[in-house]
């Protein structure tokens, strides 16, 4: 009781920023570690932001909080929300709100995701990791490692249905256009500065401990790896191509679709 007490209390000091709720939606393997951890909660007191982690059964994982079993008021104090997440979560969350994120190169982006797997063993995927290669690992469609920038955005991953390919990047698009801010993880520096200028919080460095690259640098990708990867990745590829399109107009002043907060 006492530290609900508290909770309530400190909940209700002053402290955080401004204007919509920030949503991060993080999206695997493509720098969002680095971004939340030294920019984003940086800006925030910590009764104001709120870090999620649910799995494909909307189950938190991993010690990340569990908003849902907070009352109403608590969730409306929050300023930031950030993790893996449904599209949509925000609804949870009095006021409006504004989503963000950070897309990588998708080929790239695989790739590190395979090697990520294979260096942790607590991940789901480490055995698969170890013992298949690359494209194996791909065409098996272990982890994030076939068109994730789709299931993730249209709530595929957890457990949106489609009757088709079309279906899902449709769905993918429609809600990818409700964001507010994308940035470009090759762009990560500038695309900082862009979303600390868009919402007013102050640029903090980051560690390279949070920059947790897992390819190997002298890693080369064949031309037979490459067809692979492509070929199970082309519903990201148009995606990402659209998140480029939006931040090149972004940064030549022009207008891109956004969303209004809600």
């Amino acid at each position: 009781m006492l530290n609900k007490i508290r909770a309530y209390v400190e909940a209700l000091r002053p402290g955080g920023k401004s204007g919509p709720r920030i949503v991060f939606l993080h999206l695997p393997r493509t720098g969002g570690t680095a971004l939340v951890k030294d920019i984003l909660f940086a800006n925030f007191p910590k009764s104001r932001w709120c870090h999620v982690n649910f799995g494909p059964a909307r189950e938190p994982l991993g010690g990340a909080h569990d908003p849902l079993s907070w009352p109403a008021w608590r969730r409306g104090r929050i300023g930031l929300l950030a993790g893996h997440m449904p599209f949509g979560f925000a609804e949870h969350f009095p006021g409006p709100s504004e989503y963000v994120t950070l897309v990588r190169d998708p080929i790239a982006r695989v790739i590190s995701d395979y090697y990520f797997c294979r260096k942790n063993p607590s991940n789901p995927a480490h055995e698969a990791a170890t013992a298949l290669s690359l494209r194996e690992f791909v065409e098996r469609g272990y982890a994030s490692s076939q068109n994730c920038y789709a299931r993730w955005l249209s709530n595929a991953v957890f457990g949106a249905k489609f009757h088709d390919q079309n279906e899902m990047l449709q769905s993918a698009m429609n809600n990818l256009a409700q964001f507010s801010f994308i940035g470009i993880t090759e762009q990560f520096d500038l695309s900082v500065e862009r979303l600390c200028q868009r919402y007013g919080l102050a640029p903090q460095a980051t560690s390279e401990a949070n920059r947790n690259d897992a390819t190997p640098e002298a890693r080369h990708v064949s031309e037979e790896e490459h067809e692979v990867l492509n070929r199970l990745n082309k519903l990201d590829l148009i995606i990402y191509a659209e998140c480029q399109r939006r931040f090149a107009g972004l940064l030549t002043g022009e207008s891109a679709a956004g969303a209004p907060a809600h």
